[in-house]
């Protein structure tokens, strides 16, 4: 991914509140450097946190993010994001 954070920047990004976006970009910066292993207990912790400050995102506004995300992403990057997703989905439903 591109470490100047590029994607935050989009326009179409524009209808997202500003405090979601620095969020989205602390939570990249913190995690960037995370396992495999280490990743869900990060997210947990993330979750909490987001919690919180009460930030929370619309379906659309993950959509969105993820779809601009995947614009400024290497392949690795949109594979990583895909299993990430998938990763989240399937201990939903559980």
């Amino acid at each position: 991914m591109n470490s100047d954070m590029q994607w935050m920047h989009d326009p179409e990004l524009s209808c997202i509140p500003a405090y979601k976006l620095v969020f989205l970009q602390q939570m990249f910066f913190e995690s960037k450097n995370l396992t495999e292993k280490e990743r869900m207990p990060f997210l947990l912790s993330l979750a909490s946190k987001s919690k919180s400050q009460n930030i929370s995102f619309s379906d659309e506004e993950i959509n969105l993010i993820i779809q601009v995300l995947k614009k400024y992403a290497t392949e690795e990057d949109i594979t990583k994001i895909d299993r990430f997703i998938h990763m989240a989905k399937t201990k939903t439903k559980k």
